[in-house]
């Protein structure tokens, strides 16, 4: 094996608890139908084997959330950032009322863990035999289920029951890994510092799958569209790194200079720092190019240096 081959994999050996994140249940006979009605994916591709990646978002297209959704058993779970589960949570109920689903906070009932690596791939085989191919392909059982996520790296992320017969033996290895494997990714994510402040478009989600623009009408949906077809979407996601520990950054202002003056860049929407290094994903404007640097507004010493992202915009 070469030294780069070796050194990748140690990069991406980990176990990561994640308690930041939520979970949100919906129940009913009218379930699938009513969150169609909520959100930017089609409900009618989610399976029991296949996850989807969908907005949630208010009527003026803003986002309140991101979420992957699962199919579990009788139910559909969300599984978006815990700092703002509680507005998406009371904004489904809002309009639930009128339809026949409960939809509930069960973050506590949920043990969730995201990982990579032989050792939290063996852990997995314990639980459910096999591993789940593809990207965000599902597998569950009794023990709970797992997903499997393609970039940017082979990684899986396990939702158990508290209550399940068989838990997940694996010991904690590094939390920051997994925050850090989403940035590098590409994917943006919507944190309470953040909420109800960008379409879908600027977080470059349509590049991720998660807006379905050939489905019927859902919350938000004319400016999501009216964003795509009219082309007035002047910001867009990127990903930037520096080679200092930063550590929190979310919600943080960046700054870009002109002459000798520093103007308004952008908006840090997620960080994550291991060892010397910082990486953030942040919205800046999508004309933004490769290697362009920016500083924190609140810590001009903290420079980021923006990279190539993984898909096109």
């Amino acid at each position: 094996m070469s030294t780069s081959s070796t050194n990748l994999s140690e990069k991406t050996q980990y176990t990561a608890s994640l308690k930041n994140l939520g979970v949100i249940q919906l129940t009913g006979e009218e379930k699938t139908s009513y969150l169609q009605g909520q959100i930017t994916a089609d409900t009618l591709q989610l399976t029991d084997n296949k996850a989807v990646l969908a907005c949630h978002c208010d009527f003026k297209g803003k986002l309140w959330s991101v979420f992957y959704t699962l199919a579990w058993q009788d139910s559909i779970l969300l599984i978006p950032h815990l700092s703002v589960l509680e507005k998406s949570l009371s904004e489904l109920n809002k309009y639930g009322v009128f339809a026949k689903v409960e939809i509930t906070n069960q973050t506590d009932n949920w043990h969730k863990t995201g990982g990579s690596g032989p050792v939290f791939e063996k852990a997995i085989k314990a639980l459910f035999d096999e591993l789940p191919t593809g990207d965000r392909q599902v597998i569950s059982n009794s023990s709970g289920l797992v997903m499997s996520i393609a970039q940017p790296h082979q990684r899986y992320l396990v939702l158990q029951p508290r209550n399940a017969p068989q838990q997940l033996n694996c010991e904690v290895t590094d939390n920051d890994q997994w925050e850090m494997a989403d940035i590098k990714a590409g994917f943006g994510d919507i944190r309470e510092t953040t909420i109800n402040e960008y379409v879908p478009q600027m977080l470059n989600l349509q590049q991720l799958n998660a807006i379905d623009f050939e489905k019927g009408c859902y919350m938000g949906q004319e400016v999501v569209a009216r964003t795509k077809y009219l082309g007035r979407n002047k910001r867009a996601g990127f990903i930037l790194k520096s080679d200092v520990n930063s550590g929190n950054l979310d919600g943080e202002h960046l700054e870009y200079q002109i002459g000798e003056n520093w103007r308004p860049g952008g908006k840090i929407l997620r960080s994550a720092s291991s060892q010397e290094q910082t990486w953030i994903f942040a919205v800046l404007a999508n004309d933004t190019e490769v290697g362009a640097t920016f500083r924190v507004k609140t810590s001009p010493s903290t420079v980021f240096t923006t990279q190539a992202l993984p898909y096109p915009l």
